[in-house]
Parts: C-alpha cells; sequence; structure tokens
C-alpha cells in the first residue's frame, strides 16, 4: 500500500508539472503560431489559436530586423563578456578570502537583485548623460552588465566556495599566484557555473526594454526589443510583424538554452549542496 501511494505521489507530481509547463509555454507557442496567420485573421471576431489560413508574409515584411537583430546580439555578448570579467574575479575573492566584510559585501550584492530597475532608470540616465554614455552600444552594455554582474557574483561565490581549499594550496605550491590560480585551476573547475552565469547575463541584456528604452533618445541605437514598436501605428498595429519578430527573437535564446541546459543545471546547484 506504501509503494502504491508513493507511486501514485509520483504521478500527481508529474502531472501537476507537465500542466504548470503548458500554462507557461502556451504564450510562446501562440506568438510562433500567430506569426504565420495574416495580419486580419487578428481583427476576426473569434480568435483561433490554430492559423486558418498559414502565410510566411509576416516574414517576408520584417527585413528591416536584421539591424537591431544584429545590435542586440553584439550588446548581449559583450554584457556577458563583461559580467564575466567582474564576476569572475569578484566571486573568487569573496569566496578565497575570508575577510570580515564579506558577508556585508554580499548583502550589499543581493539587494541589488531586489531594487527594481525603474527606480534607478533616471538616475542612471542622469549619470550617462553626463558621461556621454546615451546613445551608445557601451551604455547599454554596461546597463545590462548592473543585473549580470551582481548575478554572476552570487552565483560563482556560492560554487566556488564549495571547491576544497587543498587544490589552491596545491596551484601555490607549484608557485602559482592568485591570477594563474584562479585561471587554471578554479575557472576550468567552475566551468559550469561560468556557462550558467554568462547565459543568464546574455539574455537578461537580449530581452531588456528598459535601459534601451530609457538610454536612447535619438533612436540611433535600437534593440530588437525597441524595434518591435515600429509596427504599432497611430490607427493598426501589425499584430503579423510583430509575432514574427518576436519568434526570431525567441530562436537564439531557445538554442542557447537547450544547448547549454546540462551546465545550466549544474551551474546552479553546484553550490547549494556542501559537505
Amino acid at each position: 500500500m506504501h509503494k502504491f501511494w508513493r507511486r501514485s505521489r509520483g504521478y500527481g507530481l508529474t502531472l501537476i508539472g507537465i500542466a504548470i509547463l503548458l500554462v507557461l509555454l502556451f504564450p510562446l507557442v501562440w506568438v510562433v503560431l500567430s506569426s504565420f496567420q495574416p495580419t486580419a485573421d487578428f481583427y476576426a471576431p473569434v480568435a483561433s489559436l490554430i492559423p486558418q489560413t498559414f502565410t510566411l508574409e509576416n516574414y517576408s515584411s520584417i527585413s528591416s530586423q536584421i539591424g537591431p537583430l544584429l545590435t542586440t546580439l553584439v550588446i548581449a555578448i559583450f554584457t556577458a563578456a563583461l559580467s564575466l570579467a567582474i564576476g569572475i574575479p569578484a566571486a573568487y575573492a569573496l569566496a578565497v578570502f575570508r575577510w570580515r566584510w564579506v558577508a556585508i559585501a554580499m548583502f550589499l550584492i543581493l539587494i541589488t537583485q531586489v531594487v527594481p530597475g525603474v527606480m534607478v532608470a533616471t538616475p542612471l540616465f542622469l549619470t550617462f548623460s553626463r558621461l556621454g554614455l546615451l546613445n551608445s552600444i557601451v551604455g547599454l552594455v554596461i546597463a545590462n552588465s548592473a543585473a549580470g554582474v551582481p548575478f554572476t557574483i552570487l552565483l560563482l561565490t556560492a560554487f566556488m566556495s564549495g571547491i576544497p581549499g587543498s587544490l589552491r594550496e596545491a596551484a601555490h605550491l607549484d608557485g602559482a599566484g592568485e591570477w594563474r590560480t584562479l585561471f587554471s585551476v578554479i575557472v576550468p573547475t567552475t566551468r559550469s557555473a561560468i556557462v550558467a552565469a554568462a547565459l543568464f547575463s546574455f539574455l537578461f541584456a537580449w530581452g531588456d526594454f528598459l535601459w534601451a528604452l530609457t538610454l536612447n533618445t535619438n533612436g540611433t541605437i535600437t534593440p530588437l526589443s525597441l524595434s518591435i514598436f515600429q509596427f504599432v501605428g497611430n490607427f493598426q498595429t501589425n499584430w503579423g510583424g510583430i509575432m514574427a519578430t518576436s519568434t526570431i527573437a525567441l530562436v537564439p535564446a531557445m538554442i542557447l538554452l537547450v544547448g547549454a541546459q546540462r551546465y545550466i543545471s549544474v551551474g546552479l546547484t553546484a553550490g547549494a549542496i556542501k559537505d
């Protein structure tokens, strides 16, 4: 009887998980399917999940999105690179050197993750305006890294704290300094966590809308999330173009998530359990 209830519980949890997954995936499925239906069908009296007429005209009308797509890709890649460049040494220092103020530093870093970005949008805009970073890829990379760097530090610090100290001591006995120990010993050991941190930093920048809207005043730099507005008119909205652009924006993120799935699962859980 006990075995029966335990098996039933397992089936029940599986069904609940599938139901939650379907609810979460429904908007994405609807966007993808809607991108293949004519714009006129969006204004039909009765909406349908499955398009009644399949067409590729929405994709043929969004050739102008290639530029924003490449711009967003450049911003996301450099955001991930900057987040790792700052986050890896910072996490190593916080995990290895037992300074008295490490707990305070970790608390302050955690606070940055819970503060809504819209609260600092105006101060950041004024600061970037004085520094001449408005309407630039550099400005957007720095702004997006404000979310990527703290996340990278928190994730990698938890991972590096679980690495045996004997590895670092052995490297020092072989004559390696702190920087060589970091890049020759610690970084290869924390590869899974680094890939997970880089991926999430990339996705933060890939889906950014707040900084793209706030830090662009003349439209010279137009990320993909901001370029969707060109389909919104005064009297009519090109929903087909919006859905097609959104579908294209999903492709790189899905490829990265599927390709790095193993690293994500290991990287996000490795620092959760310690001996």
